[in-house]
């Protein structure tokens, strides 16, 4: 009985090996931003994304310009003023820099979150057309080749690079 248990478990692992060792695996690589960085979307994000800085930076340079002139005006004026004028103006003075402080670090956030309103939908396309490639090509696993600039490839033959491949079909 325990030989033929034994035997059993014997033969199912020789059938799963064997089953496993039959498998074709083909392996490739995408390097995602280089791929973004050459799709037809990719062009117009960007502009949209440049609209949303620039009125943001004109909005920020308004406010700076207005914040000279009345900077410029209280050291002007400062020796006339009454002590509380003068202490009134320097808080509203000091109330505008912190604004504009803050108003740059929304600029930021704002941008960060319109770059990545912009980008999702070409990111899923990406996913997308890597699918369709890997389809077309018999690749049974798709790689990205670099993850925040890092190499995450140690050794690829460069014929396993399909991000010409979705480019292509990003164009068609």
């Amino acid at each position: 009985m325990k030989q033929k248990l034994i035997l059993s478990i014997f033969l199912f692992n020789m059938m799963a090996f064997t089953a496993f060792g039959q498998t074709n695996l083909k392996v490739g690589y995408a390097d995602i931003e280089y791929i973004l960085g050459n799709m037809p979307e990719t062009v117009k994000a960007q502009a949209d994304l440049d609209i949303v800085k620039d009125k943001l930076v004109k909005t920020r340079d308004s406010l700076v310009v207005d914040y000279n002139a009345q900077l410029k005006a209280y050291e002007k004026n400062v020796a006339s003023l009454a002590p509380e004028k003068k202490k009134e103006t320097e808080v509203k003075l000091l109330q505008i820099e912190r604004g504009i402080q803050g108003f740059e670090a929304d600029i930021q956030t704002a941008i960060n979150i319109k770059k990545d309103e912009l980008l999702k939908p070409i990111y899923e396309r990406i996913g997308v057309l890597i699918k369709v490639v890997a389809k077309q090509n018999s690749y049974t696993h798709v790689i990205n080749s670099q993850i925040d600039g890092n190499s995450v490839i140690l050794y690829a033959e460069e014929k396993t690079d399909i991000s010409d491949l979705v480019i292509a079909e990003a164009k068609k």
